[in-house]
């Protein structure tokens, strides 16, 4: 009985100890992989958030300066559809683009916490990346763009109409194609070297006690 409850004291020690080595080998391969993809990320969000803003103030000056009603309903139309992408850009940021920095500034957090953040960051950036690559997402390009189109053939020109949905649906299409897949990639590695199904905190630990033995069970997110 002695050697038994030496054996479990020498457990409660070393368990700890060894799960604290992983967490940290864990976040730092994590802080690793957000940091690398944060610049083309960034690129991705501010360049395209960019493209589409000035679209949108273009198309308005356009709409201004139009000799007559069907350019004018082209323009001004295009101006919304674009001015449309950009405010959902800026409402729905990728949420990869700041890398680890917001990790690193959890003041006061274990690392731990840092570790579920980190985790949580990596599989939302590469839910992310899949969903712009989804064949729902470009169906629904299509028929964002397709609507606008139809407006243009009831209120302006109807020549107007294909070209206008068309140069809409190839402008989207080029915003999904070159979204960063990095992250997905980060993902599949980051569960392949760590087993990442298993989550850490939900282990137990043995303890010893005045009196005998505790089960110490730690459930988190």
């Amino acid at each position: 009985m002695v050697r038994i409850l030496m054996l479990l004291a020498a457990w409660s020690i070393i368990a700890p100890s060894a799960r604290g080595a992983e967490t940290e080998e864990r976040l730092a391969y994590l802080e690793g992989r957000l940091d690398a993809s944060r610049d083309a990320i960034h690129v991705w969000q501010d360049g395209w958030t960019t493209v589409y803003t000035g679209a949108a103030f273009a198309y308005a000056a356009l709409a201004l300066d139009a000799g007559n009603g069907d350019d004018r309903t082209v323009r001004a139309l295009g101006a919304v559809r674009a001015a449309l992408a950009a405010t959902l850009l800026t409402a729905r940021p990728h949420p990869g683009r700041f890398g680890a920095e917001r990790i690193r500034e959890m003041g006061g957090a274990t690392a731990r916490d840092q570790l579920a953040a980190a985790e949580r960051t990596l599989v939302e950036s590469a839910r992310r990346a899949s969903t712009m690559r989804s064949p729902a997402r470009h169906l629904r390009n299509v028929l964002v763009n397709a609507g606008f189109g139809a407006l243009v053939w009831v209120t302006g020109d109807k020549s107007d109409a294909l070209p206008f949905a068309l140069m809409g649906i190839a402008g989207g299409e080029a915003l999904l194609w070159t979204s960063p897949q990095q992250p997905r990639r980060d993902l599949a590695e980051y569960k392949r070297k760590f087993s990442a199904g298993e989550r850490l905190a939900d282990r137990w630990d043995l303890a010893v006690v005045p009196g005998g033995i505790r089960v110490q069970i730690a459930i988190g997110p």
